[in-house]
């Protein structure tokens, strides 16, 4: 009997243990899962990382599961959410009593994860200056443009971040298309300081370009931050990878942003090479290491830099950058 009571208990115990395993970690059998919000999230950050993309619709299911989130633009650390979880299975085939979010590892977009302070954009699609908020969705031809006290974020295709500092204008240009692993994603910046970090890749493909006014920068599995004064001239800082810098012709550079290529008619209308305006070169910027074109698109030497602790801005950028490797799986 003593034998007997001894594996009823341990039954019993096993039992208890997969109960309370599955309670805690979210798994096919469960239909929601909880999230606790962390400083400075946002609910399409939370969207993207869990699902792989965002589109407005997850806010109204969202809100319609935490009653107690009047705002989806405005959630607190420490709240907790209730997430559909995107694995779950129901046993059988009666129809989910709440909408599905399914999940896309290669959804094709520009997502707005983070606004602080005033911060304008400019769509293509309208032309009408309005007020950008978190959780907006950017598309090829839209211009963004941060005030004094602004900054923002933007997630591109759930690979690459590029944040505004204040004062700072782009545009964005192209986004590689995920799904079939082609092209690239562009954004034009011509004014200010953006700090951009790039997901790695095994490959060595360069998804990403940064088109300064006199420059472009190339980059892959790369942390960077550039800058342009109101002379074009400019500076570009990697923090950790590598960065191919390189000078174009403004008549390659325009092309490039329009997307197209130019007709000519004939031999008398193409410019030769003396018409050309900045010089053709190629630099590798590697890690804590800096270069500085010219308003003129020269570039200068290579120069070592050290982090600036007491700067705010690579501060936060880093406090960001820390949560994004968690959502890159880095």
């Amino acid at each position: 009997m003593k034998k007997i009571r001894f594996y009823i208990e341990i039954v019993l115990c096993c039992a208890i243990i997969i109960l309370l395993v599955n309670a805690a970690s979210p798994g096919t059998g469960e239909q929601f899962i909880e999230h606790n919000v962390k400083k400075g999230e946002t609910i399409s950050l939370i969207c993207i990382d869990y699902y792989g993309y965002f589109k407005p619709e997850q806010c109204t299911i969202i809100l319609s599961d935490n009653p107690l989130i009047k705002d989806a633009n405005v959630i607190f650390p420490g709240q907790k959410l209730r997430l559909r979880n995107p694995d779950y299975k129901p046993e059988t085939a009666e129809p989910p009593s709440a909408p599905e979010i399914e999940k896309k590892v290669q959804a094709t977009q520009g997502v707005v994860t983070f606004v602080e302070g005033d911060v304008i954009i400019t769509p293509k699609a309208d032309n009408h200056k309005r007020k950008l908020v978190s959780n907006t969705i950017v598309y090829p031809g839209d211009m963004v443009q941060t005030m004094k006290n602004g900054r923002v974020e933007i997630i591109i295709n759930r690979e690459s971040v590029v944040r505004m500092r204040e004062n700072t204008r782009l545009t964005i240009e192209n986004f590689r298309d995920n799904q079939n692993n082609t092209g690239k994603s562009r954004v034009g910046f011509s004014l200010g300081t953006v700090w951009t970090k790039m997901k790695k890749f095994k490959d060595k493909i360069s998804r990403f370009d940064l088109e300064l006014p006199t420059a472009i920068a190339g980059v892959h599995g790369t942390v960077y931050e550039a800058s342009v004064a109101k002379d074009t001239s400019a500076e570009v800082k990697v923090f950790d990878g590598e960065v191919a810098v390189s000078g174009a012709s403004k008549a390659g550079t325009d092309a490039a942003a329009a997307g197209s290529a130019q007709e000519v008619s004939g031999p008398d209308e193409v410019a030769g090479p003396d018409e050309v305006s900045l010089e053709q070169w190629v630099q590798i910027v590697r890690e804590m290491q800096k270069i500085r074109i010219d308003k003129k698109g020269k570039p200068q030497a290579l120069e070592s830099f050290k982090k600036d602790r007491g700067d705010s801005w690579e501060c936060w950028n880093e406090e960001r950058d820390r949560r994004i490797s968690e959502m890159f799986a880095e």
